[in-house]
C-alpha cells in the first residue's frame, strides 16, 4: 500500500509531537502516527506492516493521506488526483529547478485557480504553455475553456483521460520533484 501525506506541519512542531493543518483543521500526531505522516511528506511512502495499515487507515479517515493499494505510476496519479497541489510560500531561489519544473511552478502560482494534476496533464500534454492570455484571474475563464471542451467537461471525465496521457508519468515526476524541493504543498 503506497501514499501521500496532505497537509502542512505547524512552526514549533516537534518530531514526537507533530501539529499538522489541513483545510482550517489542527491535527495533532504521534508515534506510529506522526512518523508514517512523515515518511509521506515529500514523497510516496509504503505501509510495510498491519500495524502501519491500521495506522494508515487512520490517518485517511482524518483526511491526512491518500492511500492506493498498489505501487504503481497509475496508483501515483491516482494518489494525486485526490489531492490539492499548492505553490509553497518559498523564499529560496529557485536556481536548480529544471525547465519543466519551472513551467509547472508558473501554472501553479498565477492559473488564476487551483489546477488539479489531470488539467496540469492537458496542458503539458497539449504544450498550452503559461503565457499572459492564460494567467491571473482576469484571465482564468480563457484557461478553462483551453482544457474543457464538450469531451472533458462531464465530471471525472478528464482526470480518466489524462490517467492514459503519454506525460502523466513525467508530469507526476515532476511535482514529486518540486514537493521533495519543498516548492510544493499537498492538501
Amino acid at each position: 500500500m503506497i501514499y501521500l501525506s496532505k497537509g502542512i506541519v505547524k512552526e514549533n512542531s516537534m518530531e514526537h509531537l507533530l501539529q499538522v493543518v489541513r483545510c482550517g483543521q489542527e491535527y495533532s500526531l504521534s508515534g506510529e502516527q506522526a512518523a508514517l505522516w512523515l515518511n509521506g511528506r515529500l514523497e510516496f511512502s509504503q505501509a510495510k506492516t498491519e500495524s502501519e495499515k491500521r495506522t494508515l487507515g487512520h490517518l485517511v479517515r482524518m483526511g491526512l493521506t491518500e492511500t492506493e493499494a498498489e505501487n504503481t505510476d497509475v496508483a501515483r496519479y491516482r494518489i494525486l488526483t485526490q489531492c490539492i497541489c499548492c505553490p509553497a510560500v518559498n523564499t529560496k531561489p529557485e536556481f536548480f529547478l529544471g525547465h519543466a519544473e519551472k513551467e509547472t511552478l508558473t501554472w501553479l502560482r498565477n492559473a488564476g485557480l487551483r489546477l488539479t494534476v489531470a488539467e496540469l496533464i492537458f496542458l503539458r500534454e497539449h504544450k498550452i504553455r503559461p503565457e499572459p492570455r492564460y494567467l491571473h484571474s482576469e484571465n482564468r475563464q480563457a484557461l478553462v475553456e483551453a482544457i474543457y471542451t464538450k469531451n472533458t467537461i462531464v465530471d471525472n471525465c478528464l482526470e480518466q483521460i489524462m490517467e492514459c496521457a503519454e506525460c502523466r508519468d513525467e508530469t507526476v515526476r515532476i511535482l514529486l520533484g518540486l514537493l521533495k524541493k519543498k516548492k510544493l504543498i499537498v492538501l
